[in-house]
């Protein structure tokens, strides 16, 4: 039996064309990478501000001590700087921060409680609603871990802060998912209404880094 050659190349350009499209249909399906309030891509090396970027001089991410608690462990908006924070994606092949990945986020600096710095969620029982606090776990991607994951979703011109972690394929990680708003004391908890943050780029001989416990 003979093979034509054209019938060859016809399956050669075919082959090729699956293979091209398979390619493409990969590096299309890359999430945008985030962009800080200078406009440059967020990089996994960097440290940043989060900030409500519709006020001016700034409001910025630190850590608050609700009620009768001794030590600061919610995360609260105030109108400082804040404290810079490291974002480190579940994985970053080029080490740029993109929209809709998995990511822990972790203070700079050490808690005066010696806490881990690193954020999580966790329900309390009394109100009934999920905060976002310090004492979280670094890495490790898992259902052991999936309260400490995030993302980052556009909002407008801006981003918002989003629970819905993807690192536990297991069903038995009952996995909820909502948008990072405030409750009435103005911290940061699950909720239906996002609030709207940007990331200003920490750098150290420039910036103050602020306390308000």
């Amino acid at each position: 039996m003979k093979t034509n050659c054209c019938e060859l190349s016809l399956s050669f350009l075919l082959a090729f064309a699956i293979i091209t499209n398979a390619l493409l249909g990969g590096a299309a399906a890359a999430s945008d990478a985030v962009l800080d309030l200078s406009g440059e891509q967020m990089q996994v090396t960097d440290y940043y501000y989060i900030e409500w970027p519709l006020f001016r001089p700034t409001t910025g991410a630190t850590l608050f001590r609700a009620g009768n608690e001794t030590c600061p462990l919610d995360v609260a908006p105030v109108p400082l700087n804040g404290i810079p924070a490291r974002i480190s994606p579940v994985n970053s092949d080029d080490g740029v921060i993109r929209e809709s990945t998995d990511l822990n986020i972790k203070f700079v600096f050490v808690s005066p409680c010696a806490q881990s710095v690193v954020w999580k969620v966790q329900y309390d029982e009394e109100s009934e609603k999920y905060f976002v606090r310090v004492g979280g776990v670094e890495g490790n991607p898992g259902c052991e871990t999936i309260t400490n994951w995030f993302k980052i979703e556009k909002l407008g011109d801006y981003y918002k802060l989003v629970f819905c972690p993807s690192v536990c394929n297991n069903h038995y990680c009952n996995v909820i998912c909502k948008d990072v708003g405030l409750d009435s004391e103005g911290r940061f908890v699950l909720s239906d209404t996002p609030y709207q943050v940007g990331f200003r780029k920490f750098e150290f001989l420039k910036s103050k880094i602020s306390y308000q416990y």
